[in-house]
């Protein structure tokens, strides 16, 4: 078991108007289980507030990295092949001239329009293998029970 480098913060002051600096009061959150999916409660130090975190253990958050760069990698496989197929093949000069044709200009307007998602996506795939740490959403626990995404002033603020 180790401790996941995002930590949990809750914010003490903010100043500015431009450029707003924060500054937080930081803990840890709970430790990574040895198997599958843990979640910890965590006091805020600061207000007393009642929180829920999912930490995942490091096999599955090892899974979830790699899951990531294959669908990034995809991604950009896929806006190649089809950049490619557009630009490379179909607009060839000594080809038929099948410009005017009203499915072609379909064809490039869909292959358009993936070769320019397709690599966003794949790079926001990449940089989140990079940058998962295998932890959940935080979750405040109201005083009723019941939980809510809603936690103004606190955060999960990710390691370095």
């Amino acid at each position: 078991m180790d401790q996941p480098r995002t930590m949990f913060a809750h914010m003490l002051s903010a100043k500015g108007v431009a450029v707003v600096v924060t500054n937080h009061r930081v803990q840890p959150l709970p430790m990574r289980p040895a198997e599958g999916s843990g979640t910890g409660r965590i006091v805020c130090g600061a207000c007393g507030r009642q929180f829920l975190v999912t930490v995942h253990s490091r096999d599955r958050t090892h899974a979830r990295r790699v899951l990531f760069f294959v669908l990034g990698l995809v991604g950009l496989a896929l806006a190649a092949l089809l950049l490619w197929l557009t630009f490379g093949v179909a607009m060839q000069p000594d080809g038929p001239d099948l410009d005017t044709e009203p499915d072609n200009a379909s064809w490039y307007g869909y292959t358009g329009m993936a070769g320019i998602f397709l690599p966003v996506i794949g790079l926001a795939y990449l940089i989140n293998a990079r940058k998962y740490d295998g932890v959940g959403r935080l979750r405040r626990i109201g005083e009723d029970g019941t939980t809510s995404r809603l936690a103004a002033g606190h955060k999960l603020m990710p390691g370095k």
